[in-house]
């Protein structure tokens, strides 16, 4: 579990602060971070060692409707995930953390969760919840492929969609091209040579 911080101000950015924290905003849906400048804080109270993340840890939220995950792969010390987190920590050499990342993000592990969350204002998974899910894990050596397979694809898809924004700019400019060209073509007199050809 992510920290739990007691006091009004304990999550107050403070510029100077001797700790970092990860908050939701700070993951994206494909569990890629959207920047690594995260807040600092200043704990008005002693931080046990073991809540510090490490590379390899494995966040998922646990409030909201979002069903995404993110391996921790920064060298940030001193890096703390907020209380909307699950820390995960897996054995390596059954399961690797891009691997369970990868599973918490699927379709099936969305279905999942979709029934199990509860709230009305605030939708919370339980640490049961979580628990209680199967995982399939095949070899090291299959997940290590279906994790590069997944970052292909997510590669790819990420150059579909910039491609396509390109293709839409191109017939854009070439339209616009097209009305000032037919716009000069119509102010010339009838017998210029431009008419003619």
């Amino acid at each position: 579990m992510g920290v739990t911080l007691r006091g009004r101000d304990a999550t107050r950015p403070v510029s100077s602060g001797s700790v970092h924290m990860v908050r939701i905003g700070d993951i994206s849906q494909d569990g890629k971070l959207k920047n690594d400048k995260f807040i600092r804080i200043e704990p008005n109270e002693p931080i046990n060692e073991d809540l510090f993340l490490r590379p390899g840890d494995v966040l998922f939220p646990n409030r909201g409707t979002r069903t995404t995950a993110l391996t921790y792969r920064l060298d940030v010390p001193r890096t703390l995930a907020g209380a909307q987190f699950f820390v995960l920590r897996p054995d390596i050499e059954q399961v690797l953390p891009e691997y369970l990342a990868w599973f918490l993000r699927t379709e099936e592990a969305a279905r999942y969760f979709e029934g199990r969350r509860k709230g009305t204002y605030i939708q919370i998974i339980q640490r049961s919840d979580l628990a209680d899910m199967e995982i399939p894990i095949p070899p090291l050596n299959v997940q290590r492929k279906i994790v590069e397979a997944a970052n292909l694809a997510m590669e790819e898809r990420i150059l579909s969609e910039r491609l396509t924004i390109l293709k839409w700019k191109l017939k854009k400019s070439l339209l616009s091209e097209a009305a000032v060209f037919a716009q000069i073509q119509d102010s010339l007199p009838d017998n210029s040579p431009a008419n003619k050809g």
